[in-house]
């Protein structure tokens, strides 16, 4: 059989170098989207089914998508390669089989009840989409295909995230060396331009006892790992040359967008890197990998500050701390310890932790985390605490411990807000980095959701061996928000006296409406309060439905009643409302005189706070805000901040808290 190399992508030719190498026994492909794995696996497997007449096995965790996915993606191939004619295509069963030496391609998923029996038949198992596989299935697959000389397993997949147990136990546990980008196929060796890929890598060889001899043997490297892009994919850039393939100039304006826009996205997706996907409802959504880590080196000039979280499913937490304290305030995380089964004990984490300390040349350590970490425990006999075995442990083997864990946590909605402000540079005076070594909180901080109420949503997840079912993320993300609100204690406490989230916000956010949505509005009025505190002051809304729009309003320090009347009558309202002391009832008659809408006068309030909180759950309902407004108009963007930042208990930030609820007021008595 000869092979037109334009019906192949740089992949398909280590594929089938690799494929008739028999001390290799696993072929791993990873990378982007539109990389060409898949096809260029089919095309493979369909030319050596027809040259050895060997069965093989395709599979997928769930077997109703093979059908429109990879089996497709066979027809397809032996299609585009002209030897369709040479196959049975067994829609029903999804097999193919070739006609002249009766080989077998069969395709199962993993819900299949006889999916890892009987393996020995084939020749190769291909694991599509492997990162969709739990390990146990990978485990029990890799022992059973066995029986024939040379059997091999084929892998792609996409990168997800880094905690993957492929990254951690398959990627992570071996010593990898670069493979170089030649293939020689028979005598004839391809072009080097035609078979350019993003990386190979080949394991190292390991020294392995004979089980009947007893001897020490070298076993050869059996592992071959081919990551690739589109860039490899000639169906995608076009060749190198340009006389065969396709330059899909849509998918590529696509990845370029992704590329400016979406980092994180077209690391994963484009350039088939571990990473994460943000979904853009994440609990730390101002947190941004690129800006917010960096290599974080231990100082030891500054005390250790230990984070924990004493949750056991998937692993015990403890982060490493250090605070910079100057006229700013930096903290920094510089390593962190998962420990997972058998080390997700009280006293062998801390094991863990004694043994870090002891690297770093540390003597004494401040211990932060969970309240509940103090609770009395039925494991120990003594009915200790977590906590006090941790930090038992740690004096044990010589370290002085200060314990600065609190009674009770700080409040998750709010804790979250102050790190996300932080983030944002809102608080320009403090700051926190990640040490980019520190991969598994990473990945939580980027993957942790938001619920309902502004708290973070612990999705559960179950065990396929043990059974047990835990919460797969926020534990890292609950020991980085104990340790930030203990350090910077001082600083959340202003920040969560200034920011009451319950006063206006519904579900943990203010209401808006849409200004470019038409609405027909019924009835408008002005509400302003020309000296409270030395501002001048106002609120405009319309009503729409039964809600109420404020759709402009006045934020200004000012003492000229010119300045306040020329703002009046820009309103252009029917109905304005002055709510004033005698000094301005000059500036109320001369308003009468120049609008052609109602003016009134009405006493100040003796009693602000009262009326706020009285007004407070009618701001709830039925005030919607103009977000656009508040991003683009100065006085807008100063009027909600004052409004968020109303204090009650030191009547702070009251101003545009006063108007509105003056506003709300005059609504009711006026049955608008």
């Amino acid at each position: 059989m000869i092979l037109n190399y334009k019906l192949f992508n740089p992949l398909f030719f280590y594929l089938l170098m690799f494929l008739q190498n028999k001390t290799i026994r696993n072929i791993i492909m990873f990378g982007g989207s539109s990389s060409g794995k898949t096809y260029s696996m089919a095309q493979a497997i369909l030319i050596l089914t027809l040259w050895e007449g060997t069965n093989h096995l395709v599979m997928r965790k769930v077997g109703a998508s093979i059908k429109d996915t990879v089996y497709q993606d066979f027809k397809t191939a032996a299609e585009q390669l002209g030897i369709s004619k040479l196959f049975k295509f067994s829609d029903g069963v999804k097999t193919i089989t070739c006609i002249q030496n009766k080989a077998r391609i069969v395709f199962k998923g993993l819900d299949d009840a006889e999916k890892i029996k009987g393996l020995s038949s084939f020749k190769r198992v291909v694991l599509d989409e492997w990162s969709e596989f739990d390990e146990a299935d990978y485990k029990q697959i890799r022992l059973r295909l066995r029986g024939m000389e040379g059997q091999q397993l084929i892998y792609t997949f996409n990168p997800i995230k880094e905690t993957h147990w492929i990254k951690k136990n398959v990627f992570d546990k071996q010593k990898w060396h670069d493979v170089p980008m030649a293939v020689k196929l028979g005598s004839q060796t391809i072009p080097e331009e035609l078979t350019r890929v993003k990386s190979i890598k080949m394991n190292e060889p390991r020294v392995i006892m004979h089980k009947r001899t007893g001897e020490m043997i070298e076993h050869s490297p059996d592992t071959v790992v081919i990551q690739t892009t589109y860039l490899n994919n000639f169906w995608v850039v076009g060749s190198p040359d340009g006389t065969y393939g396709y330059y899909d100039e849509q998918c590529i304006a696509t990845f370029e967008y992704d590329r400016e826009h979406d980092p994180d996205y077209y690391n994963v997706y484009a350039l088939g890197e571990w990473g994460v996907i943000r979904t853009g409802s994440e609990f730390f959504s101002s947190f941004n990998r690129g800006k917010h880590t960096a290599e974080v080196a231990y100082n030891p000039e500054l005390p250790v500050h230990l984070s924990i979280d004493s949750n056991v499913m998937p692993y015990i937490s403890v982060q490493f701390w250090q605070a910079y304290i100057g006229d700013t305030i930096s903290i920094r995380q510089f390593d962190e310890i998962c420990a997972e089964s058998p080390n997700n004990s009280a006293r062998k984490a801390a094991k863990l932790v004694a043994n870090r300390l002891r690297e770093l040349n540390a003597t004494k350590v401040y211990i932060h985390g969970d309240a509940s970490t103090k609770a009395a425990n039925t494991i120990d006999d003594e009915k200790r605490s977590f906590l006090d075995l941790f930090i038992g442990v740690l004096q044990k083997e010589g370290f002085e411990v200060v314990d600065c864990v609190g009674n009770k946590n700080p409040s998750v909605p709010m804790s979250g807000e102050f790190i996300n402000a932080i983030y944002d540079e809102a608080l320009p005076e403090l700051g926190i980095l990640i040490g980019e070594n520190c991969k598994t909180s990473i990945e939580d901080y980027m993957s942790v959701q938001k619920d309902a109420n502004g708290a973070i949503s612990k999705t559960k997840i179950k065990n396929k061996i043990t059974g047990q079912t835990y919460e797969e993320h926020g534990h890292l993300s609950d020991c980085k928000r104990y340790i930030v609100v203990d350090i910077l204690r001082e600083q959340f406490l202003l920040f969560s006296n200034r920011r009451k989230r319950n006063l206006y916000a519904v579900d943990g956010a203010i209401r808006f409406y849409n200004p470019s949505t038409e609405c027909a509005y019924t009835e408008n009025l002005v509400y302003c309060m020309p000296n409270i505190n030395g501002r001048f002051v106002l609120a405009d809304g319309k009503k729409c439905g039964d809600s109420w729009h404020i759709t402009d309003v006045r934020f200004i320090e000012t003492t000229s009643t010119e300045n306040m009347k020329t703002a009046l009558t820009e309103c252009n309202s029917s109905r304005v409302i002055l709510e004033c002391s005698k000094s301005y009832y000059l500036m109320a008659r001369d308003l009468r005189d120049s609008l052609t809408g109602d003016v009134r006068v009405v006493h100040e309030s003796t009693d602000l706070p009262r009326r706020i909180a009285a007004t407070s759950d009618y701001v709830k309902s039925n005030i919607r805000f103009n977000e656009s407004g508040m991003n683009d108009n100065v006085e807008y963007g100063e009027f909600m901040t004052n409004l968020l930042d109303y204090n009650k208990d030191a009547n702070e930030n009251i101003e545009s808290s006063a108007v509105l609820s003056g506003f709300i007021q005059a609504v009711l008595k006026l049955g608008l």
